[in-house]
């Protein structure tokens, strides 16, 4: 039978030891594949994924125990946390501009816990989906799943994961809470400001066009509109930004 060589760590791995990757390399299930969450599917996954999804952990990490741990104990109601899902969950930090998602693992049973996380800009979040899955249960009953699937941008690694919900009407609170954060809920109160968002998209947009006609657009004017259609769909995302990338500038 053949062997084949952890492309990670080295280690000699055969049939029931190693994991297939899908550009043809081999993992160790042991150490290399385990380390992963299993939110990534290492079927589909390459190995510059893998690589990076191990970044992501063990930065991930030390920002969960250096920046998400303390908030988890404080009082301050400006600094507190939001946990949204079932089950799959995520903490979210507006205060530092961040989104944890966690995976805990136990030594023995429930003995010897130790938490492991990915952490996201919360700007990065571009997507979030409902989805239901059929499953059956401990009965052998089939019943229905419900999540909402996370999708972030610039990210390496595990960029997209579901959290749990109780159905429609939960993944409808989380979409809110999101909606909320980035400006772009449709109430009342926010009409004025998508409106303005949405009238310096279309302004941004016809610049272009007549700069495009006139032989005068350059790359800068063409991101500039970029980013004016990204703040009319998307909410504007500056402060989050700003706040996400000097808290992760503090980890050490």
């Amino acid at each position: 039978m053949a062997k084949h060589t952890c492309a990670i760590c080295g280690a000699e791995v055969g049939l029931l030891s190693e994991q297939k990757l899908a550009d043809g390399n081999f993992i160790c299930r042991k150490v290399c594949a385990k380390k992963c969450f299993k939110a990534l599917d290492l079927v589909s996954a390459d190995l510059d994924t893998v690589k990076a999804h191990h970044e992501q952990i063990d930065f991930g990490t030390k920002v969960w125990n250096q920046i998400f741990v303390p908030l988890k104990k404080t009082k301050n109601k400006e600094e507190k946390l939001k946990s949204l899902g079932r089950e799959e969950y995520i903490y979210v930090s507006p205060s530092t501009g961040l989104i944890a998602y966690t995976d805990d693992r136990y030594k023995i049973f429930l003995f010897g816990k130790t938490t492991y996380a990915c952490v996201y800009r919360i700007a990065d979040l571009y997507g979030y989906e409902y989805e239901e899955e059929k499953v059956k249960n401990s009965e052998g009953k089939e019943e229905t799943k419900c999540y909402c699937r996370l999708l972030f941008h610039n990210t390496a690694g595990l960029y997209s994961f579901r959290i749990g919900v109780s159905g429609s009407k939960d993944y409808d609170d989380v979409c809110k809470y999101f909606d909320t954060l980035f400006g772009i809920q449709k109430t009342l109160g926010n009409m004025a400001n998508n409106f303005k968002s949405q009238l310096n998209a279309a302004k941004s947009i016809a610049d272009t066009i007549k700069a495009a006609k006139d032989g005068t657009l350059d790359e800068a004017q063409a991101a500039d509109t970029v980013n004016a259609l990204d703040t009319a769909a998307y909410g504007d995302r500056t402060a989050l930004i700003a706040k996400a990338d000097a808290a992760l500038a503090s980890v050490k």
